[in-house]
Parts: C-alpha cells; sequence; structure tokens
C-alpha cells in the first residue's frame, strides 16, 4: 500500500486537475474492483493531509489489463463508457449508449478529467471527492428534458459518492465568452444573444425552484455580509473608500426585505454556456469550487446568477473594447429575456452586482492590474 501512494502521489503531481500539492499523501482508499471484458476497473482514492490537519480526497481510477501496470483509466476512457452501457455495479444508465464510439480524453482538463466519445457523449470524471451525490449530476437529473442543459446518460456513483457523470455531447460548441468577446471586438449586436441567454436561464431557476428546496432570507443578514465584504474591499484597495455611500445606498434598500431563495447556478458567467445548434446550455452546475458541498447546496437568491451574467458582460465588452452602448444593450436584453420586474429587484439586483464587482476589485488588483476599470466602471455608475 505505500508503494500504491507514493505511485500514486507521483502520478497526481504531474496532472493539472491534482489541487493537493501543497499536502503530503497519506493513504489509498481502493474499491471494489469491477470486471469488463480483459479489464478490470479499480476505484483509487488518494488521501491527502495538509497542515492545518484537514484532508481531501483524489479520485485516481486504476485499469488493469492482464499482467501490466495499472493505468489512470481515463487514458483509456472506453471502459468506463463499456461499464455504463453494462449496467455494472456502481454504473447508472438512465439512456441507451451508442455501440462503437472511440475515447478521447481532453487535455485541456482543470479541476476535473473529460472523456469524448465520438461528437455524442461525454464523460466528466470527478477528481477532487466530496462524500455524497455531485451536484453537477444531482442538477443535470433535476433539468433533464428542459432543453437548456446537456441531457443526462448516467453516473457513477461508489458508496453513496459521485465519481464521474456521463453527459450528451454538444454538436459544434461554441463558448459563451469568447463569442460575446468576438461580437463586442467587430462592434455586431449581441442583443439576440443575450436576451436567449436571459430565457435560458430563466428556465433554469424556474426547474430548480419546483425541483428542490425554496425558501427565503432576511435581507438584514443578507446585507451584512454585503457591508463586511464591501469594507474589505476598500481597506485593500483604497480607490473603492469613494463609492462606499453609493453602495450603502443600495444595501439599506434590501436590508429591510425578505427575499425568495432557491437553488442556483452559483457560478454563472458567459464561461459557464455553450451555443449549440442555435440553442444555449448552462453547463457546470458543481457550484464555486472554494465552498463546500453544503453551501453549494444552500438556496440563495437567484439574482446572484443573473448578476454574474452582467458582470461578464462587460468584461466581455472590455476584452473587445466594445462602447458602453453595446454593453447596455446586452444588459437590457438579458433582463428582458429572463423577465425581471427591475422596478421591483432592480435594488436587490444592484446589490447583488456590487458584492460581485468587489470581488473582482480584489482580484484585478492583485493579478489584472490592467483590468482594474472593468469593476470600477460599474461602481462608478452607481454615483
Amino acid at each position: 500500500m505505500a508503494d500504491l501512494t507514493d505511485d500514486l502521489w507521483n502520478l497526481a503531481l504531474g496532472e493539472r486537475w491534482f489541487s493537493g500539492r501543497e499536502g503530503r499523501p497519506v493513504d489509498v482508499e481502493l474499491g471494489d474492483s469491477v470486471a469488463v471484458g480483459d479489464a478490470e476497473l479499480t476505484p483509487a482514492v488518494l488521501v491527502v493531509e495538509f497542515d492545518d490537519g484537514h484532508r481531501d480526497r483524489f479520485l485516481v481510477p486504476l485499469l488493469s489489463r492482464g499482467g501490466d501496470d495499472p493505468i489512470d483509466a481515463c487514458d483509456d476512457g472506453g471502459v468506463l463508457l463499456d461499464l455504463l452501457r453494462a449496467d455494472a455495479p456502481g454504473f447508472e444508465r438512465l439512456k441507451e449508449v451508442p455501440e462503437g464510439l472511440p475515447a478521447k480524453r481532453y487535455t485541456g482538463e482543470q479541476s476535473n478529467t473529460s472523456i469524448f466519445y465520438g461528437s455524442e457523449l461525454l464523460a466528466k470524471v470527478f477528481r477532487r471527492l466530496e462524500p455524497g451525490v455531485n451536484t453537477d449530476v444531482e442538477v443535470h437529473r433535476a433539468l433533464a428534458g428542459s432543453g437548456v442543459v446537456a441531457e443526462l446518460y448516467g453516473a457513477w456513483r461508489v458508496d453513496g459518492t459521485d465519481y464521474a457523470v456521463f453527459l450528451e455531447a454538444l454538436k459544434d460548441p461554441q463558448d459563451g465568452y469568447v463569442l460575446a468577446c468576438d461580437h463586442a471586438r467587430e462592434a455586431r449586436s449581441f442583443a439576440e444573444h443575450a436576451h436567449a441567454l436571459g430565457e435560458s436561464l430563466a428556465t433554469v431557476h424556474r426547474l430548480l425552484a419546483d425541483e428542490f428546496p425554496t425558501s427565503t432570507i432576511d435581507g438584514a443578514s443578507l446585507v451584512t455580509g454585503f457591508r463586511e465584504r464591501f469594507a474589505a474591499v476598500g481597506e485593500e484597495v483604497p480607490a473603492v473608500a469613494e463609492y462606499r455611500d453609493a453602495a450603502e445606498a443600495v444595501f439599506r434598500r434590501v436590508a429591510g426585505e425578505t427575499l425568495p431563495t432557491q437553488r442556483v447556478h452559483g457560478d454563472c458567467h458567459l464561461g459557464q454556456v455553450l451555443l449549440s445548434e442555435g440553442r444555449w446550455v448552462y453547463v457546470d452546475f458543481e457550484g464555486e469550487p472554494l465552498k463546500s458541498l453544503e453551501e453549494r447546496r444552500e438556496p440563495d437568491s437567484p439574482l446572484r446568477d443573473v448578476a454574474g451574467m452582467l458582470r461578464s458582460f462587460a468584461y466581455a465588452a472590455a476584452t473587445g473594447e466594445a462602447n458602453d452602448d453595446w454593453l447596455q444593450e446586452c444588459r437590457t436584453a438579458f433582463l428582458e429575456g429572463y423577465g425581471l420586474d427591475t422596478e421591483a429587484n432592480g435594488h436587490v439586483l444592484a446589490a447583488y452586482e456590487i458584492d460581485k464587482a468587489g470581488y473582482e476589485v480584489v482580484y484585478e488588483a492583485r493579478y489584472r492590474p490592467h483590468l482594474l476599470n472593468v469593476p470600477l466602471g460599474y461602481l462608478d455608475t452607481l454615483r
């Protein structure tokens, strides 16, 4: 076991998905092996401990053939689809799986590993594991048949924890952020797309509210967090101080309200949408990666997602050097598509935008000072 721990540690160190480099390997958890043809799949979980005592668990599915040394099964990902097709233990198949699809591991991976099967299916293998049902799996299940997400083909789950999800591969997908930047750069209107994005997000929110618990949040407690974060931003970036009174005026309006909350996307921006055959599809429902699974499931105002998309339009406009009219047209079209009553909810949306812009200010000041004018430009509109 000690040798296996070292082997998996060394393998993980060379992978982009591995976020445990600051820790140390302490254990490997081996699951039950599953046979498929002449191969055997064994889920191995590398346990990494950090200086503060917490541990993270990273999945390395091992594939063995004959007497050969095991390899990362994602490098021969066709096996995973074969197991799904065969309804192997731990694999839940929800749709018929086509035969003969070639498997290719996606090389641009980040926190997870994606495997494409021809142009029809893909598997997303979750590398950093958290106990329980993965949010991406449960949301795709809830939104099945809606047309605003990729269709769910199945999942791989071991002892109640999701290890992988199998989804429809979108035809000729175009990245929303890239497309918006291209339109901005060429001074072409993005309004029609923005309107459709708003409609799709409204559908997402409506179905999530039907499928998951809803609640309310006291505006005063919400605003307490907004104020604390905005004050911290001002301490790090003094230029924000001149917007404090304008932000506070917005926060005061929200403080006296009770707001409806529900399950939301949680990390909504143009990079989380794809245009495929004329329809906009929302992807990656895992939420903010720095939050725990429980935090990502907590009901929130759907206006957090709306604000995230509006801030993303601002970045597309800046990247494409579009004028203010281009950006305003996008914002208006998106809100109309979403169906938001800005007379009744505009101040709540503004509070979420201020909160998001504050986060952006700190990030840009630290890492991309040439883009600091993007969030500051939004804050300037409040005065």
